[in-house]
C-alpha cells in the first residue's frame, strides 16, 4: 500500500491528513502540510526558542513571514515570538529547508525523550537525542526499526510516534528508508483495527 498525497484546499487553514502522504516520496514540505495546527504552531514556536538554533533557519523563518505579510524583515524581528511563530504556523507555506528546521525544532525542544528512547532502543549512541558526531550511520533494517517503534509506542502518544518516524524519513531518507514500510504498516494496522 503507498500512500498518496492528496492536496490540501485551504490550506494553511486545513491540514492535510498524515495517512494522504506518498512516503516513497515525502518531503519535510509534504509533511509539514499534514501537521495539525497544534504541531505547526510548537514548531513553528520551537524554531524561535531552541537553543540548538540556527540563526539562519530563525532568519529563514522571519524572511517568509514577511515575504507572506508583505511587512518588512525588521518588523517582523521585533514581533513577539508567540505572534513569530503565528504567522509561521498559519500563513506561511514553507520551503523543504524552512519545514525541516521546524521539524528538527518540534523534535529537539518537544519530543527530546522521543528521540532517546527510539535511539536507545535501535542501539545508536547519542547525546540526548542527537547522533553521536563520531557514530558511522548504517541504515536500519525494518525489523529492527518496527521493533524500536514498538517500543516508542509503549510511552509515547501514536500520533507523535508517526510525525517522528515521517520526520526522519523525510529529512534523511538515506539513512531511513525503512521507515516508510513501518509507517505503511502501522497505518493498514490502524484501517484494519
Amino acid at each position: 500500500m503507498v500512500w498518496q498525497e492528496t492536496p490540501s484546499p485551504g490550506y494553511p487553514l486545513a491540514a492535510m491528513s498524515f495517512q494522504d502522504l506518498n512516503l516513497r516520496t515525502l518531503t519535510p514540505a509534504r509533511l509539514w502540510r499534514s501537521l495539525d495546527a497544534e504541531e505547526r504552531m510548537l514548531a513553528a514556536r520551537a524554531l524561535f526558542t531552541h537553543a540548538w538554533g540556527d540563526p539562519s533557519a530563525r532568519r529563514e523563518g522571519e524572511m517568509a513571514i514577511a515575504r507572506a505579510l508583505r511587512f518588512r524583515e525588521e518588523a517582523v524581528r521585533k514581533l513577539p515570538v508567540d505572534k513569530r511563530a503565528g504567522y509561521l504556523a498559519k500563513a506561511v507555506q514553507p520551503a523543504d529547508s524552512l519545514a525541516g528546521s521546524m521539524l528538527l525544532a518540534l523534535h529537539l525542544e518537544e519530543r527530546r525523550g522521543l528521540l532517546s528512547a527510539f535511539l536507545d532502543a535501535l542501539g545508536i549512541p547519542h547525546e540526548g537525542g542527537m547522533i553521536a558526531e563520531d557514530h558511522t550511520m548504517t541504515p536500519p533494517g525494518t525489523d529492527a526499526l518496527a521493533r524500536a517503534t514498538e517500543a516508542l509506542d509503549a510511552r509515547f502518544p501514536s500520533r507523535e510516534v508517526d510525525v517522528y518516524l515521517a520526520s526522519l524519513l523525510a529529512l534523511d531518507p538515506g539513512s531511513w528508508e525503512g521507515l516508510a514500510d513501518v509507517l505503511e504498516t502501522r497505518s493498514g494496522s490502524r484501517a484494519a483495527g
